[in-house]
């Protein structure tokens, strides 16, 4: 969910100027690649980019994104399929706020992106048990560009 929110505000995780996510992002609007998520991400969506509306900076980003990803079925896709639990072995690896999007992303297998090394190191290192790969929002830009 991060990077969605570092292409609003056009930064990086260390709060500096950069385009990355931005670049992703509307990649994703003009190939034919998706943004997935389950009902409790949806709302987490819904949450956070309200907050933006009310932050005069970004809220032409913000409108941007809901008219060119959210509000278009073909790049946001809600699966409605329950999440299944984190197997046990992994679970003290993901970290404790990461958890509900290991298990939204375990129902429909998309590749995870994340600018947070710990939850990306501990979904690759588990590939096999989650049946999820994670990359960083520059190993995505480049993924969407060569589709």
């Amino acid at each position: 969910m991060m990077v969605v929110f570092f292409a609003i505000k056009e930064e990086n995780a260390q709060q500096q100027r950069d385009r990355t996510c931005a670049n992703l992002i509307e990649l994703i609007g003009q190939n034919c690649h998706s943004l997935v998520v389950d009902k409790a991400m949806n709302e987490k969506y819904d949450k956070r980019l309200s907050e933006f509306f009310s932050q005069p900076q970004y809220q032409t980003q913000t409108a941007l994104f809901l008219a060119n990803v959210v509000h278009n079925p073909q790049k946001f896709v809600i699966e409605t399929s329950a999440p299944p639990e984190i197997p046990p072995s992994v679970l003290g690896q993901i970290p404790h706020e990461d958890r509900y999007l290991v298990k939204a992303a375990m129902v429909s297998h998309p590749i995870v992106v994340t600018d947070e090394r710990r939850l990306r190191n501990a979904i690759n290192h588990k590939h096999a048990l989650l049946g999820l790969k994670a990359i960083t929002p520059c190993e995505a830009l480049e993924l969407a560009k060569d589709t």
